[in-house]
């Protein structure tokens, strides 16, 4: 019998990042992210960006502050050998300024797609599409 650990995959490395980013454990993501050479982009609303802490804060400011009762649902996941993609919809109300719009409270859905690059048991990398114009469409209508 081999006594050689199971290697995770890259499925196991996103579940464990969006369960420690989903309470808040900074220590648990420091496990599973490559803090200092993430790279990110959000098109639409970010350039890339290198360092997870540029990116989270991004992240809180684009698409946590401007929102109450967030939900995301995982609609399809696929994993490749650099890591994998994932398409989320996500609900929300709209409680702050997003993207130059004063807070609605109206309530909104929208997709996103984002391709999560995982190396050596850790995020490196992501690049994200929200679907901006859905969201656009909804609160100025």
């Amino acid at each position: 019998m081999s006594s050689e650990p199971k290697a995770i995959t890259n499925i196991e490395v996103f579940n464990e990042w969006q369960r420690c980013l989903a309470t808040n454990d900074e220590e648990c993501t420091a496990k599973v992210v490559d803090l200092e050479n993430y790279t990110e982009i959000c098109l639409g609303l970010t350039p890339w960006t290198t360092g997870y802490g540029v990116a989270a804060a991004n992240f809180y400011r684009n698409m946590i502050v401007p929102w109450a009762d967030i939900s995301f649902n995982i609609e399809d996941l696929q994993e490749s050998p650099e890591g994998v993609t994932v398409r989320q919809h996500i609900e929300a109300t709209h409680v702050g300024e997003f993207s130059g719009i004063a807070p609605t409270g109206k309530r909104v859905a929208w997709d996103n797609v984002a391709i999560v690059k995982v190396k050596g048991g850790k995020v490196v990398g992501q690049w994200a599409q929200p679907d901006l114009w859905g969201i656009y469409r909804q609160l100025a209508g």
